[in-house]
């Protein structure tokens, strides 16, 4: 276990394919990537599903297995299920990516930091929470929680592994439309918007909502951006 970190961190990073700077809707551009074992997984999920990148110009990729790399704000996929050959997309010129899981379908949208009230230093990839309206969006973070990490003898002689621990941030677009984050309460979207506070409490209690989910707090945003 003395190498630990070194085995979750990128092993080996090689070209594994020709690199092509002009969009041809083929995917297979992108690194080889190949990781170490760790409790849980940097990915947004466990299973892989058929997804396609959508271009600036409203094109699509073909499709292939994909998934979010939350941990390292990349957009990866493999050829087959049964593969451990692990790619990341090195094609920049995605607007959003779309991944189809059991229950429905997923739109990542690729947003800057400068969108945001509290500006952020990345551009990175977050969940449209009821397309086509882009007023709510989720973000996905996974830290790697790693006790080997310190330098000291007694942690990377230890048997702790390493976990990925998993947190969702929630976001609506503001009088200044600009991202804001917001708690997945009735209060905390309430004194988002309280300049128009009566307007929003009313709009609230008349429509029955409570806010448990991201979609929940849509119509609500939605509604105030009329006023």
């Amino acid at each position: 276990m003395k190498h630990l970190i070194q085995s979750i961190l990128l092993l080996t990073i090689s070209l594994a394919f020709s690199q092509n700077d002009i969009p041809t809707g083929n995917i297979s551009d992108g690194y080889k990537i190949i990781r170490g074992e760790a409790k849980g997984t940097p990915f947004l999920f466990d299973n892989w599903y058929v997804g396609y990148g959508i271009y600036n110009s409203g094109g699509k990729s073909e499709p292939q297995l994909m998934n979010y790399d939350i941990h390292q704000n990349n957009v990866v996929y493999k050829t087959s299920e049964s593969s451990n050959n692990i790619m990341i997309l090195q094609d920049t010129s995605f607007k959003g990516i779309i991944l189809k899981n059991e229950a429905n379908e997923i739109l990542l949208s690729k947003i800057p930091g400068y969108d945001f009230e509290k500006s952020k230093k990345d551009e990175k990839y977050y969940e449209i929470a009821s397309p086509p309206s882009n007023s709510v969006i989720i973000e996905y973070n996974k830290k790697l929680d790693d006790p080997n990490a310190s330098g000291w003898t007694s942690s990377t002689n230890n048997s702790y592994n390493a976990e990925y621990k998993f947190k969702m941030n929630y976001y609506v677009l503001n009088r200044n439309n600009k991202y804001e984050e917001v708690k997945l309460k009735n209060k905390s979207l309430i004194k988002t918007f309280k300049d128009k506070k009566d307007k929003i409490e009313k709009y609230i209690e008349d429509n029955n909502i409570d806010i448990e989910s991201p979609a929940d707090m849509v119509p609500v945003v939605e509604y105030y951006h009329t006023l």
